[in-house]
């Protein structure tokens, strides 16, 4: 009965606030047709009191070689966001995500993303506090609805969980300034990490912190090349620090005279990972991913992905997997991906996987990073 309660509640506030944005705009006097809506002078003309409020399902089905059940049919996740300008200063973001239990099936409802986000400080400057996705990898920066894969990388769940990293806190960007005329960014975060596999929220006063420079490159009018390099530091489950090198190349081809039929897409990620585990000795693990989506058609296109990615308390363990996709997008409201999977780990037997997931979603959703 909880995750009805909370549903209710969210329902609820975004009703309320569809009723006031209707009060707001009403008058106890009626206008003439004709006549001008003429400001006060004194006042400052203030953006709608509406939010922008979204909601995306996940429904996923599959066969495989592995556990007591091989077939699965079962609605994933849902997620409502609530987006808005709180005043010209800033904006706020709200992600409640609804998502099924794989080990019990029950549904539970979490707080993902809750941002207050400035708009308005000075040399190119923006903050940003509350809970979010960090800025290590670029991958770990979306959410699962909006991958090109129906899952995420290897490494990430490896090292962060199904989910990718949160984490609670403060991040700050702003660009350089430079006479080459290429688009470059520098973000640092600074907080306490969801506890993951790799890091620790902590008990003590060790924070997580990351930092990103990103580099945008137009090679030509068909083509650019993204380049990111990432660290990070935190700590573990053993209260002892993990640090992680992480670096991404993004290549995007999309002709002009065709670039509502055809695309390619090259992404390749790595992360290198040190987990202190006592006075002086530590362990080291890699994990890495290598993409390419080709589309054929105006709403198709086909992928594969390569994985490798080890165990962050663990040298000899590793995973390698090969994924081939086939994705179908009617429109931007709905997609369809259909996914074989091989992984084969040196520590289990090895798993062949069909997958197919719906993405549906009606409502305002904001745009996502290029």
């Amino acid at each position: 009965m909880r995750i009805l309660y909370r549903f209710i509640i969210v329902y609820s506030l975004c009703v309320a606030l569809q009723a006031q944005s209707s009060v707001d705009t009403s008058s106890s006097e009626p206008l003439q047709n004709d006549a001008p809506i003429v400001p006060d002078a004194g006042s400052r003309i203030m953006p709608s009191t509406n939010p922008d409020i979204s909601a995306i399902g996940d429904f996923r089905t599959s066969y495989g070689n592995q556990g007591p059940r091989n077939i699965e049919i079962y609605f994933n996740a849902l997620e409502v966001q609530l987006s808005s300008v709180v005043d010209p200063y800033a904006e706020a973001k709200f992600l409640f995500s609804f998502g099924k239990d794989s080990l019990n099936g029950d549904y539970s409802a979490g707080l993902e993303i809750a941002t207050l986000t400035s708009l308005s400080l000075p040399n190119s400057v923006q903050a940003t506090l509350g809970k979010f996705k960090p800025h290590f990898t670029k991958v770990n920066q979306l959410h699962p609805h909006a991958l090109s894969f129906i899952e995420f990388p290897v490494m990430i769940k490896n090292y962060f969980g199904d989910e990718g990293l949160f984490m609670e806190g403060l991040s700050m960007s702003f660009l350089i300034p430079n006479s080459w005329d290429i688009y470059q960014e520098v973000v640092v975060d600074i907080g306490r990490s969801a506890t993951t596999p790799a890091l620790d929220y902590g008990s003590g006063n060790r924070l997580l912190t990351t930092a990103q420079l990103n580099t945008f490159l137009d090679l030509s009018d068909n083509s650019t090349l993204g380049i990111g390099i990432s660290g990070l530091s935190g700590v573990n489950v053993l209260e002892r620090y993990t640090k992680m090198t992480g670096l991404d190349l993004t290549y995007k081809w999309k002709p002009v005279q065709f670039n509502t039929y055809h695309s390619f897409t090259w992404q390749t990620e790595a992360v290198m990972c040190r987990t202190d585990t006592s006075a002086g000795s530590y362990v080291r693990s890699f994990g890495a991913y290598s993409l390419f989506e080709y589309q054929i058609e105006k709403r198709i296109f086909l992928g594969t992905r390569f994985d490798y990615a080890g165990l962050p308390m663990s040298e000899t363990m590793d995973e390698r997997r090969v994924t081939v996709l086939l994705r179908l997008q009617p429109t931007e409201f709905q997609v369809f991906a259909l996914e074989f999977q091989h992984a084969n780990r040196n520590y289990a037997t090895s798993v062949y996987q069909v997958m197919f997931r719906a993405i549906f979603g009606i409502g305002t959703h904001a745009a996502h990073a290029y």
